[in-house]
């Protein structure tokens, strides 16, 4: 049992394998052991990074741990590597472990990390306890209820080609949601029609069809475009991360990924999925078929994620509408009148506006990137709008 700051630690682990791979040429080899050992009688958790790379000179090696040490063995440049160094020394300090390092010029460099067992070692420090629980969540997502009133887990479809990796996502979510498993992206489709799950987590680099043509076709067809997409990818270009966000990404995560913060980002987007429906229901004035904030109405459904499908599209109308519902406008017209206080161009719009309040309320675009993503030509036609439909302007809804 080890009584350590998870952060600190996985950081110092990080620092020294982006090193390793920094300067460790193709074909070569980096290892991370973890083990246990016995030093003087004690018990330490034993976390190794070697490599097969350039190596550190035997002058530099009694500095490596000071500040803003350089070196001359860079690729292109001088090698900064003090201050990553210093961090993960004075992390060991901190948990009374030690970080050693035994490196040949030429050959390779190994650091260890030494973190003591128990601890008895932290009774003359300040410090502060914090509970952790494997598998936990938040209460705040209720089970989804079906017409017949039967309660149903929340559902998520994993698209991964790596069997190990797919696994072990799974095995964060399997507790608490249903898990749908997909190995390509062709198949990642077909399987978000025929489920329709509440999230969808996908890789990016995949045979048959990769994730951002997943991505995009799941956007593009009527019955999935609501359903949120979280992608993973280990390429950290951003070119990379503006194709995932036009291809439809709700989110974006780096490989290798910390699994608290892929699960809170789960949580968070069915969280903003359910608070989405619930501002629908409010704002689009239905006449019957909603319960505790959900609309329980497949035609309304289907037309919300008809409409959001092509949310970004100014031009979309109630004649494009109606073709995609696979009706004729009066057909479109009548159904609505049942269902809704709103007209059919009121609904379009208020659904916008609706998309709106719920990206204000992530707090990560501005009003005219929001503008955009909702069909408006301009920000003010966007205020506009916002404000005759929930009172407020929408950076006094972003304060409030």
């Amino acid at each position: 049992m080890l009584w350590i700051d998870a952060e600190k630690i996985a950081a110092a682990t990080r620092n020294l394998l982006s090193n390793a791979f920094k300067y460790t040429p193709r074909s070569g080899c980096v290892l991370l052991t973890l083990s246990r050992t016995v030093k003087d009688g004690k018990g330490f958790c034993q976390i190794a990074v070697s490599d097969t790379g350039s190596g550190i000179s035997k002058n530099l090696q009694e500095h490596v741990f000071e500040s803003f040490i350089t070196g001359d063995n860079a690729p292109e440049f001088s090698t900064k590597v003090g201050i990553g160094l210093r961090i993960v020394k004075n992390t060991m300090d901190l948990h009374h472990g030690q970080v050693t390092l035994d490196s040949v010029p030429n050959e390779g460099t190994t650091f260890v990390l030494l973190i003591p067992e128990g601890k008895e070692h932290f009774a003359n420090d300040v410090h502060e306890m914090t509970g952790y629980k494997e598998e936990t969540f938040p209460e705040a997502l209720p089970a989804r209820q079906t017409e017949s009133g039967k309660l149903t887990r929340r559902s998520i479809l994993v698209i991964e080609d790596n069997e190990d990796v797919r696994e072990y996502i799974v095995s964060l979510f399997k507790s608490k949601y249903t898990v749908l498993e997909a190995v390509n992206g062709e198949e990642g489709v077909r399987m978000a029609v025929e489920h329709v799950p509440d999230l969808a987590i996908s890789d990016v680099m995949m045979p048959v069809k990769d994730g951002f043509a997943c991505c995009r076709e799941i956007r593009e067809r009527q019955e999935t475009a609501h359903i949120p997409i979280i992608m993973l990818t280990a390429k950290a270009e951003d070119a990379d991360i503006l194709q995932g966000s036009r291809s439809g990404a709700d989110d974006y995560m780096m490989k290798p990924f910390n699994p608290e913060v892929l699960k809170a980002k789960v949580e968070n987007l069915i969280l903003q999925r359910e608070r989405l429906k619930r501002i629908y229901t409010k704002t689009l004035l239905l006449k019957h078929n909603s319960v505790d904030g959900e609309i329980k109405d497949a035609f309304m459904e289907q037309m919300i994620h008809a409409i959001e499908a092509n949310l970004a599209n100014e031009n979309f109308n109630v004649k494009m509408l109606a073709e995609q519902m696979n009706m004729s406008q009066p057909t479109l017209y009548r159904k609505v009148k049942q269902h809704s206080q709103l007209s059919v161009i009121d609904i379009i719009r208020n659904i916008r506006v609706s998309k709106a309040a719920s990206l204000i309320m992530e707090n990560r675009y501005s009003i005219q990137e929001i503008s955009e993503m909702v069909g408006f030509t301009d920000a003010r036609t966007l205020r506009k709008h916002f404000t005759e439909q929930f009172g407020v302007s929408p950076s006094k809804y972003m304060d409030e």
